[in-house]
């Protein structure tokens, strides 16, 4: 199968979970980004249904409308872009200047950054914080290619901008939204947006009921499954809606770009809920 953007993204990540040193950039993402998708729909590639950018509002509005059908109270949110910047390897001093740029476009505040080059990859990151109190972080990492075996053979240079916060209103969510899309763009990037919207039930549900949460989510967005797990503790259905602009491909080639997850939170007795566009890019 042809190497893809998501393939890649999942290498990246399970070559970084050998370093431990590395696992805090990704949070709770990293699912093996683990691996870029929480609940890979079999054999994924990234595709774009138009291009047009993507709008915060909007993704704002279609995951809401999701999670409200499941009797969720929303709680946090996270933002995700990935991004194959170009064709070349950076040295350190490349990707700090690259990253402080970045920054700067993002207006982060209270920056630490952290580097390293080691003999098959260069690495950046910076953590901060915008005005609101949303984290957000920047992680840069470029690969020298076919000598170094990394990558798919090429040197590139990857971006990874993440952001996510717990208070969540309308217009954070679309202006950050939207702002690391722009930033993005401006270090000529193509963005390669993902979100997802948080949620949580004060009650724990049975297997039958996660299922029944997860499909009225999708079919309130005008989806229907295309495929999923489903366990006592974690439902996972992830379907197709024409009204989101940006889809993967899972193995049998169908599109998808909405997932629900549904798991069980013993501790608070309750549920999780976590609705993503076009996939949820956390564990849970």
């Amino acid at each position: 199968m042809a190497h893809t953007r998501v393939i890649r993204r999942a290498r990246l990540v399970r070559r970084r979970g050998k370093k431990g040193w590395k696992r805090a950039m990704w949070m709770a993402l990293w699912i093996g980004l683990g691996a870029v998708i929480a609940h890979p729909p079999g054999t994924a590639s990234a595709q774009t249904a138009s291009s047009a950018p993507s709008d915060g509002g909007a993704q704002y509005e279609f995951l809401m409308s999701a999670l409200r059908a499941t009797g969720a109270t929303p709680n946090a949110y996270l933002i995700h872009d990935w991004t194959q910047l170009n064709d070349s390897f950076l040295n350190e001093t490349q990707l700090a200047a690259l990253g402080a740029q970045v920054v700067q476009e993002l207006g982060l505040a209270n920056v630490k950054t952290q580097a390293a080059q080691l003999v098959n990859e260069t690495y950046w990151r910076a953590v901060g914080v915008w005005p609101s109190g949303t984290r957000a972080e920047v992680v840069l990492t470029s690969f020298p290619g076919a000598p170094s075996g990394a990558g798919d053979g090429q040197p590139e240079t990857v971006m990874t901008v993440t952001a996510s916060s717990s208070n969540l209103t309308e217009g954070q969510f679309s202006s950050q939204y939207d702002q690391v899309e722009r930033t993005v763009a401006s270090v000529n990037g193509t963005p390669q947006m993902s979100a997802y919207i948080a949620g949580f039930k004060p009650s724990e549900v049975s297997e039958a009921e996660a299922d029944g949460m997860a499909i009225a989510a999708l079919r309130a967005v005008g989806a229907a499954a295309v495929e999923g797990i489903r366990t006592p503790l974690e439902t996972s259905l992830s379907g197709y809606s024409a009204r989101a602009p940006v889809y993967v491909l899972a193995g049998d080639h169908r599109r998808v770009n909405v997932q629900v997850a549904v798991h069980d939170d013993s501790f608070r007795h309750g549920t999780d809920v976590y609705v993503g566009s076009p996939l949820v890019i956390a564990t849970y």
